[in-house]
């Protein structure tokens, strides 16, 4: 019953965090739903012992259900403003605190490695060749 719950919060704060660092833009760039970081992200989840997966559900859950007592605003991390999540993030990783800034750099780079681990997203950077796993490589390109 404990896991579910973790497991639900995690996935909104996964989700909040991806459209808060990747969000839909005008500068042409993938955003978090071209590259697909949440379902991504979860598919990851699933292949990680259980030690590992179990901190990274906890950091999630943490930053969702906590973020009342973090931001001081009476509201979960996923009902906030995008941009007031995005600034969140940043405030946490530039942070005074340790804990802050690691639960901060924690989330940005997790959200980071599945972002730019999709091709649309190397592309986007000009790095056009993925890793020989089907579907990491951008449509058109020859093995």
């Amino acid at each position: 019953m404990l896991e579910r719950f973790l497991q639900r919060h995690a996935e909104a704060g996964l989700s909040a965090a991806a459209e808060a660092l990747f969000p839909v833009n005008d500068l042409g760039a993938p955003d978090y739903r071209t590259t697909d970081v949440v379902a991504r992200t979860l598919d990851y989840l699933r292949l990680l012992p259980s030690r590992q997966r179990t901190l990274l559900v906890c950091l999630f859950a943490f930053v969702e259900l906590g973020a009342p007592l973090l931001l001081l605003r009476p509201a979960r991390f996923s009902r906030l403003p995008v941009a007031r999540r995005e600034h969140a993030i940043r405030s946490f990783r530039a942070s005074p605190l340790l804990p802050l800034r690691v639960v901060g750099d924690a989330i940005k780079a997790c959200m980071t490695m599945m972002y730019m681990s999709h091709p649309a997203a190397l592309a986007h950077v000009g790095a056009f060749r993925g890793c020989g796993r089907a579907g990491n490589t951008p449509a058109g390109e020859a093995r």
